[in-house]
């Protein structure tokens, strides 16, 4: 059985998808994160089999850190392993 990952609603209520992917169709992804003035807001760049890429919105976070957080979970979510630095 496919498994789904979850892409947030910006517009909708906390905790709603706009969209589900399947992990197993993931070409690419790509971070994007941009400020606000106020937020860093952080997007994806994702493209999936026999699809053009497209932006996905992941949240608006009160610092840099938080983003990068929320970006390993994102990955985590898609079963990728995230590198520790060390």
């Amino acid at each position: 059985m496919p498994r789904f990952v979850p892409l947030p609603d910006r517009d909708g209520p906390a905790g709603s998808a706009r969209m589900w992917i399947n992990p197993e169709h993931v070409v690419s992804l790509v971070p994007k994160v941009h400020r606000d003035g106020t937020h860093h807001i952080l997007r994806v760049e994702i493209k999936l089999v026999g699809t053009p890429a497209f932006d996905a919105w992941l949240g608006k976070f009160d610092s840099g850190a938080d983003a990068d957080t929320r970006w390993g979970e994102f990955l985590r979510d898609l079963g990728n392993q995230v590198r520790a630095e060390g």
